[in-house]
C-alpha cells in the first residue's frame, strides 16, 4: 500500500489532464472533480494519459539497458552535478518541490530523492509506460507518473525545480508550472558526447556530426540563466556494457546495427552541459 499511499502527499498538486480539473485522492487511485479517474498501479506509478503512446526506440529493452548503463556509473559525474545543482537551491527552503520531466528510468529523481532532504517532494514522468514500469522499482518515494510534456498534469505555479535531463523540453508548460523564482536544470549534451561511437558510426549517421548550440539559443530566449557548466569525462568500456550502450542511445536508432563495426571502441566520452536558469 506504501506504492499507492505516497501519492496522497502530491494530489494538491495535481490537475486533470483531461479537463484541468483538481484531484483528489479516492480508494487507491486519483479522481477529479468531474470523475476522471486514473488508478495507482500497485507497482508504485499511476497512468495519466487518455491513451497510450510509443515511440520509436522507446521500449522494455531500451529502458532496461539504459537502467544497467547509468547503474554501471557512466553517467555519475552528470549525476552528481545535477543532484548538487537541485540541493544547492533546496536548501533551507521547506516544502521543495522538483519534476523530473521525461524521466526514463528514473536515474536522476531516485538519486534525488535518496540524497536529498525527505522535506524534498519528487515528481517524475515519462509518455513510456515501459519506462514507469522500469523506474517504479525504486526503493525511493518518487512519485512517478505516465504523461505527456505537452499536458503535464500539475497546477499553475506549483514546482520549484524542473528537471530536463537529455530530453526534449517544453518551455511553454514549463514556464506555467514554475512558481515564481523557480529554476529549471537542462542537461544536452557536450560537443564530445559520445564521439568514439559517432566516429564509428560516421559511415551510417546521416548528421556525422553535432552541435547544441540551437538548444541553447533557445533556452535563453526562454529563461534567463544562471550557470552553464560543463561535465565530461573518458572512461574505459567493455563489450558488455558497449552492447547496452548501442541498443540504448538515439544515435543509433536508424542505423543497420549489423553493418556496425565497433571492435576500436575500448574507451567512451560522456559529455553534458548542465544548464540552470529562471523564468524571465
Amino acid at each position: 500500500m506504501e506504492k499507492i499511499d505516497k501519492f496522497y502527499e502530491i494530489k494538491h498538486l495535481l490537475q486533470c489532464p483531461r479537463c484541468g480539473k483538481k484531484i483528489r485522492f479516492h480508494s487507491g487511485g486519483l479522481v477529479c472533480k468531474k470523475e476522471h479517474r486514473f488508478d495507482i498501479a500497485a507497482k508504485g506509478y499511476v497512468n495519466l494519459l487518455q491513451e497510450t503512446k510509443t515511440l520509436k526506440g522507446y521500449d522494455k529493452a531500451f529502458f532496461a539497458s539504459r537502467y544497467r548503463f547509468l547503474q554501471a556509473g557512466y553517467y555519475r559525474h552528470i549525476m552528481e552535478e545535477v543532484v548538487q545543482t537541485v540541493e544547492q537551491f533546496a536548501r533551507g527552503k521547506s516544502d521543495f518541490v522538483v519534476l523530473d520531466a521525461g524521466c526514463g528510468e528514473g536515474y536522476y529523481a531516485d538519486q534525488i530523492s535518496r540524497r536529498l532532504d525527505r522535506d524534498v517532494q519528487v515528481l517524475a514522468f515519462d509518455i513510456s509506460a515501459d519506462a514507469m514500469k522500469q523506474a517504479a522499482k525504486s526503493l525511493q518515494p518518487v512519485k512517478w507518473m505516465v504523461a505527456d510534456i505537452t499536458n503535464i498534469p500539475v497546477k499553475d505555479q506549483s514546482i520549484d525545480c524542473i528537471l530536463d535531463v537529455f530530453t526534449p523540453a517544453n518551455y511553454k508548460e514549463f514556464v506555467r508550472i514554475l512558481k515564481p523564482g523557480g529554476v529549471l536544470v537542462k542537461v544536452v549534451p557536450g560537443a564530445a558526447h559520445m564521439g568514439q561511437l559517432r566516429e564509428a558510426a560516421a559511415p551510417l549517421l546521416r548528421n556525422k556530426s553535432y552541435t547544441n548550440e540551437e538548444v541553447l539559443d533557445y533556452f535563453e530566449k526562454t529563461f534567463e540563466p544562471v550557470r552553464r557548466t560543463l561535465v565530461s569525462r573518458t572512461m574505459p568500456i567493455g563489450q558488455e556494457h558497449l552492447a547496452d550502450l548501442v541498443r540504448m542511445t538515439p544515435l543509433l536508432f536508424d542505423v543497420e546495427q549489423r553493418k556496425l563495426d565497433l571492435r576500436g571502441v575500448d574507451e567512451i566520452t560522456v559529455e553534458a552541459e548542465v544548464l540552470v536558469g529562471t523564468v524571465r
